[in-house]
């Protein structure tokens, strides 16, 4: 049986419980499994800002067919406490299974909100555990192969990860994980009802397929880039990005400094890139207003470094573990004063590795810090995407000199003497290494002379030539970001307009859409900064009914639009209560305008026909 239309053949599965109880690295080890089989998987993980106890949620998607996001829908719900019943049940459509300990609740019709259409299946996982010796975290690996054995899913790929996992620890903790998931999968096959949803036979080829959450993306384009110094202070969403840094970077030669704050994290990136070492730091939006002094010394000294800001919701320490697209105008404005800001939005996991190796270069090219705006939409959730292109990778230093004498480069002399900030025509001066023979610099904070000197920076005359020296990288810059992505046809009924992690639920909504006949098209706007006015202003002249879709309340991306195409979208859809904007929201938007709505569940689901 396949699912109601516009999903595909895919099948739904949530795990919850409380923080402690190792839900997240459950559900990972459960989508791996389907990835190795040639599945596409997409998972969300919800938590609240708890070391133990509070709800925790991990939700997996897997198909048979290319996917882009999550959804709101669970066919199968593993609950690991009762309030995981009663907190989800919505989500289920009739004909879901509920996997749940009978030494932990039994369902009452509170717990099913008096349904009577769910497979409920009592697995005695507390029980498993103790009859192969093991501890109550265990309790999850039987939940798994539970869910394995209900969907009728072989369990040697399940088997095989669990000794891949504990390979590095005594052999019989393998052993027991495996022997409870045999029990729990023998459990579930026994429930005297079926799972009514088969997955197709795959057919992507798991070796083309690579799974990795953002902050893991961003860590490989990093690598792929030649990072040589990565510097952090832990801050939710970030954090995970300098444990990836400090695993596999330092191996191939990675300095990895977790700083004492994030004000020493960017202050040490500069001096990393005064080095010559391509250089990045990461962090939230509270942790980057500690940034943003040393952020604009990066401008006004021309550093090439990356920084990474990834949106949680604010103001202050806000939702520490959700989601939110709210700091576009404080990446756009950080630091005071006038100078160019480079701002790439990546969409997804593959644009999260390329963007990275590609800001790079940018901040090589112009001596400049450039922003890699995420948020923790992206960075907390994996999914399967095809295998990052490394071949496409290159590395470009921009103007550098890095050994020899300077005496051998005549165009960065100014009087005899090394220019560090020679005025040129595209804002660009030579720059040299620490070490080339003749090349004595000066770097500091202050309005400076061409040799870096701050006193004569106050002269009128130097501070218009170095200032608008800096200020003429943006149009450098606007030839090195990546443009506009279009989606879709260009004569169509509705035209979206979005940027960021938004691209992800768009793109899911529009196939839902196209495969009913609905001619939708879309843009995505990859650099925020510089602007692509021209771009924006000829897609919006040409649609017929446009929407702004965007995670925050204000409409910051549209304020954008305004601001340089005099002009802003028909509609819109916001969302700004930590959660990502989900494709069914889209779907039921888009449908709205066309004339043909659609109901949403309780749970945000698309509603089956007969109950719309």
């Amino acid at each position: 049986m396949r699912q109601p239309a516009p999903y595909g053949p895919e099948v739904r599965i949530r795990i919850g419980g409380p923080a402690g109880f190792g839900i997240k690295a459950a559900g990972q080890s459960l989508a791996r499994v389907f990835a190795r089989a040639g599945y596409h998987t997409f998972d969300l993980t919800e938590y609240p800002s708890l070391i133990k106890g509070g709800h925790n949620t991990y939700h997996v998607r897997v198909s048979a067919e290319p996917i882009h996001s999550h959804v709101m829908a669970t066919d199968i719900l593993v609950c690991l406490d009762r309030p995981t019943m009663h907190l989800h049940v919505a989500e289920l459509p009739p004909g879901a299974a509920v996997i749940y300990d009978p030494k932990d609740f039994e369902p009452d019709e509170t717990d099913t909100l008096g349904r009577d259409d769910l497979c409920l299946i009592p697995v005695p996982m507390t029980e498993i555990v103790r009859e192969v010796g093991g501890i109550k975290i265990m309790r999850n690996v039987a939940a798994l192969g539970a869910t394995l054995g209900h969907m009728d899913f072989g369990l040697e790929g399940f088997t095989e990860s669990i000794r891949a996992q504990f390979a590095h620890k005594a052999p019989e903790i393998a052993e027991q994980n495996i022997a409870a998931a045999e029990k729990g999968y023998e459990h579930a096959r026994t429930s005297h009802c079926d799972f009514p949803y088969a997955l197709p036979e795959p057919t992507a080829d798991p070796a083309a397929l690579v799974l990795a959450d953002g902050n893991e993306s961003f860590g490989l384009g990093a690598l792929a880039a030649g990072v040589g110094l990565y510097c952090a202070y832990p801050m939710t969403p970030a954090s995970s990005l300098l444990h990836f840094m400090a695993k596999h970077g330092e191996p191939v030669g990675v300095v990895v400094k977790h700083t004492e704050d994030e004000i020493a994290a960017m202050n040490m990136v500069i001096g990393g890139a005064f080095g010559g070492t391509r250089s990045m730091c990461a962090t939230a939006g509270g942790g980057f207003s500690l940034m943003v002094e040393a952020y604009g010394f990066a401008g006004v000294s021309e550093s090439a470094c990356v920084v990474g800001l990834f949106t949680r919701p604010g103001p202050a320490t806000g939702l520490p573990t959700w989601t939110e697209q709210s700091d576009v105008r404080f990446a756009l404005h950080a630091a005071q004063g006038e100078f160019c800001r480079v701002v790439l939005a990546p969409g997804d996991h593959a644009e999260a590795f390329e963007f990275t190796w590609r800001a790079f270069n940018i901040a090589d090219q112009l001596q400049n810090p450039v922003i890699l705006l995420g948020d923790s939409y992206l960075s907390d959730n994996r999914r399967t995407s095809p295998r990052f292109d490394t071949g496409a990778v290159v590395v470009d230093r921009g103007k550098l000199v890095e050994s020899g004498d300077i005496a051998e480069h005549p165009e960065t002399l100014s009087d005899g003497r090394y220019a560090r900030y020679k005025v040129t025509d595209d804002g660009v001066s030579v720059r040299a290494l620490p070490g080339v023979e003749g090349a004595l610099q000066l770097i500091n904070s202050y309005e400076h002379d061409e040799f870096g000197y701050g006193a004569a920076g106050e002269d009128a005359d130097n501070r218009v030539a170095q200032n608008t020296k800096r200020l003429r990288k943006m149009e450098l810059a606007a030839t090195l970001v990546p443009p506009p992505a279009r989606f879709g046809p260009d004569d169509a009924a509705v035209s979206l307009l979005f940027f960021g992690t938004t691209k992800m639920p768009t793109l899911e909504a529009m196939k839902w859409l196209q495969s009913e006949g609905h001619a939708v098209s879309a843009m995505q706007i990859a650099t925020l900064s510089p602007f692509p006015a021209d771009d924006v202003a000829t897609f919006l002249e040409g649609a017929s009914v446009t929407l702004c879709v965007e995670g925050n309340e204000t409409g910051q991306l549209e304020g954008l639009v305004r601001e340089h195409c005099l002009r802003g979208c028909d509609h819109r859809l916001h969302r700004g209560d930590g959660r990502p904007i989900s494709p069914e929201l889209v779907y039921a938007t888009v449908k709205g305008l066309l004339g043909e709505p659609v109901t949403l569940t309780d749970a945000g689901a698309i509603a089956p026909a007969e109950e719309a």
